[in-house]
């Protein structure tokens, strides 16, 4: 069987454009696994990405995308999630596709839970560069997290790296997600810009961390209270969850918590989630609500991290 090579070694593989058709990311660190994604998506400038989650997109869907090619197509980069979910037989044809690299796409295929090994994980770890995308030790957590901060010129203080890591270190996303979180707390402490609660909408949705902090913060300082913002969010994910999954508009209609633009990209927004995804943010929500009015807790913090797990994709593990 083939050893997983480390995230560092892949990266360095890229770098002499050494791609090859199929990837398999082994563990749970989701910043770890974006990284690399982000990576193959420059070093593959022309290509379209296709994201699918089994369980939720048909597995013949998937296989229609990998041999649906012509002459006019660019190389897709098409990710796959929740890979336990392959039929028998569909996992004999993806094993064996991979195997002759009869394709000319890139397949990278996600598995976030690093102990359940099974014939046909060994199998995908035999036949695809596999890489290592556990959250590193502690011992090397360090390096990486500055190696992160120079890729995305995030400029702090040295010292205060092991703070981080000592408070957040759970993974890599924790970790930079807060420090990103505290650098935009800075940088617009003083801004002026006034936004709406549909902006935040519009920026969860995205899963945009960055902006969803910045609106949030502008939020409050302009007088929209904690509940509020819960209701606010609380509503688009329970209209987003029954649009997608159960087809009822009842969510949208007559909601005055979601406007015509929000209803507009609600399609954009659903390709990026998952049904457990949605479910487990709606617990999210309701958990702060909860603690907001029966517990005394930092809910500037609670919510924080509610915007940092929507964002990165943590409620979808």
């Amino acid at each position: 069987m083939n050893k997983l090579i480390s995230l560092g070694q892949a990266v360095k593989n890229l770098r002499m454009n050494n791609i090859s058709n199929s990837y398999f990311l082994y563990g749970n660190d989701i910043y770890m696994q974006d990284f690399f994604i982000s990576m193959i998506k420059k070093n593959i400038p022309d290509s379209q990405t296709y994201l699918f989650h089994l369980g939720y997109d048909n597995q013949e869907n998937i296989f229609n995308e990998i041999s649906n090619t012509s002459l006019f197509d660019s190389r897709k980069t098409i990710i796959i999630k929740n890979i336990n979910k392959f039929s028998v037989k569909a996992k004999n044809e993806l094993i064996e596709l991979i195997n002759k690299n009869n394709h000319n796409h890139c397949i990278i295929f996600v598995k976030n839970n690093y102990d359940n090994k099974n014939k046909f994980i060994e199998s995908l770890i035999k036949h695809s560069t596999s890489i290592d995308v556990r959250t590193p030790f502690e011992s090397k957590m360090y390096e990486w997290v500055k190696f992160f901060l120079n890729q995305e010129n995030i400029k702090i203080e040295i010292n205060e790296i092991p703070k981080y890591i000592e408070h957040f270190g759970s993974n890599i996303s924790n970790v930079m997600n807060y420090i990103k979180i505290d650098s935009l707390s800075k940088s617009n402490s003083n801004t002026n810009r006034t936004y709406h609660l549909w902006n935040l909408q519009d920026s969860v949705g995205k899963k945009d961390l960055l902006k969803s902090i910045e609106v949030y913060r502008s939020l409050l300082s302009n007088g929209s209270s904690q509940n509020l913002i819960l209701i606010y969010l609380y509503n688009f994910y329970k209209a987003l969850y029954l649009q997608k999954f159960y087809g009822n508009d009842s969510g949208l209609n007559y909601n005055y918590t979601i406007n015509k633009i929000i209803k507009s990209k609600m399609f954009s927004y659903s390709k990026k989630i998952s049904k457990n995804e949605v479910e487990n943010i709606l617990v999210g929500i309701n958990d702060i609500d909860y603690y907001s009015k029966n517990i005394s807790i930092n809910i500037d913090n609670r919510m924080k991290c509610l915007f940092n797990n929507i964002c990165t994709s943590y409620y979808d593990r």
